[in-house]
Order: structure tokens, then sequence, then C-alpha cells
């Protein structure tokens, strides 16, 4: 039996059976196949979505303990603005726009979606 998630437009398949004590779960990013975690393999997903820029999902193992307890995601209007280290800096918030890395303090991004929402969605 395979089970199917979707996440950004794309699908995530795991086919459920067998021995496997770790579950895999595999997509189609880029044209190449990837196999991984489920959180990895949406992470993967999410950097192709937003940067064009192929990450093979093993390559966030590394990262995943020291980051993922700091990290900060807020959704706004449609947009996430994110932060590695909210504690150390106040202004190292950014976004990824069409492939564009904006950088600011949390209130001046917001600030810029509400001025060119519309250009930026278009």
């Amino acid at each position: 039996m395979t089970r199917r998630l979707f996440h950004r437009g794309y699908t995530i398949e795991k086919t459920e059976g067998g021995n496997e004590t770790t579950e895999v779960y595999r997509a189609r990013v880029a044209g190449k196949s990837i196999s991984g975690s489920l959180q990895n393999v949406k992470k993967s997903i999410e950097w192709w979505a937003d940067t064009n820029t192929f990450v093979e999902p093993a390559d966030f193992d590394d990262e995943e303990n020291d980051v993922s307890s700091k990290k900060q995601v807020e959704e706004y209007k449609g947009f996430r603005i994110m932060n590695d280290d909210p504690e150390k800096d106040e202004k190292g918030w950014y976004m990824i726009v069409r492939g564009n890395l904006m950088k600011g303090s949390l209130p001046a991004l917001k600030h810029f979606i509400d001025k060119n929402a519309e250009q930026l969605r278009a």
C-alpha cells in the first residue's frame, strides 16, 4: 500500500509494508528522486521551491539538532519570515521572495510586505 502526501505541489510517497524499522519517504524534485525522513524530504522540497537550489534530504541531518530548536518562523499574509537565532540578533530576520533574499527587522519586513503585497504576488 502506498501512502501519498502533497507538499507545495509535490507528491511525497511512503510505501508501507515490508520490515523497515524507519519510515522512508520518496519524492521527485528537480528531475531527481529523493528519499529520507518526512521532515527532511519536506525541507528539500522547500529549498527547491524557495531558492531553486537542490539539496539532498540527508544534508539536513547534521544541522537538525543545532538549528531547529532556535529557529523561529512567522507566517505573515502568506509570506514566511524566518530568524535562525532570535535571541542573538533582532535584525536577523529574512525572507525569500521570488528567489531574492530580503533581510531586516521583523517590523521592517512586515511593513515592506504591506506596501508591496500586490507586486510581490504578481
